[in-house]
């Protein structure tokens, strides 16, 4: 496997056709596992972050219009943002769950989002304040996230990781296009307003 087709491998992870499944899949074995709470937190944590990188995506199209001119708007990173609260709070609970400490808690995030901010990069895909942008969001909501959730029960592990990781490589390689349909949605919004109330 050639480096580029690693990058590309390791980024499709990111992508929003792996992130989404894996999100309502891991709160499902979570609550069959008995985590009630966990899987609550965990799915609120995660959401929040996620409902944050959209807002982001928007605001930064909303920017562009007012003052951008034709420039390309600022995207925050998305593949790194998501991978950042969901991976990294996974290997979190997983293996550091009896760890309290806001230092640990952060760990887990930061390698994940250096990795996916270096194939971001490496791709052209976005900036590096947008690749910023996602790490610091994505760190943000993972440790929250950790912090707030309880400690996970023994076994928890070995019954959720297989399902986890088949979930990713099932869903690995397809791409769900977020950005243009974020995009759609912005502008037929904002005309409409634009219409109402005359920006």
């Amino acid at each position: 496997m050639g480096s580029e087709n690693l990058i590309k491998f390791i980024t499709n992870f990111g992508d929003e056709a792996v992130i989404l499944p894996l999100i309502f899949v891991t709160t499902i074995l979570f609550s069959v596992a008995g985590w009630i709470r966990g899987a609550l937190v965990w799915f609120f944590g995660v959401s929040l972050t996620v409902g944050c990188i959209i807002l982001v995506k928007m605001f930064g199209l909303l920017w562009a219009e007012w003052y951008g001119g034709y420039g390309r708007a600022f995207s925050l990173s998305g593949h790194v943002a998501a991978s950042t609260v969901v991976y990294g709070s996974l290997l979190h609970i997983f293996i550091f769950s009896r760890f309290r400490s806001w230092l640990i808690a952060a760990l887990p995030p930061i390698v994940i989002a250096v990795i996916l901010s270096y194939t971001r990069l490496y791709l052209m895909a976005h900036t590096l304040a947008e690749v910023v942008a996602g790490t610091s969001l994505g760190v943000i909501g993972a440790v929250v996230t950790e912090r707030f959730t309880p400690e996970s029960p023994d076994g928890l592990m070995r019954w959720c990781m297989p399902v986890i990781l088949m979930v990713m490589f099932i869903f690995h390689g397809y791409v769900l296009e977020a950005e243009p349909a974020l995009q759609r949605i912005f502008h037929v919004s904002y005309l409409s307003i634009n219409q109402v109330i005359g920006w």
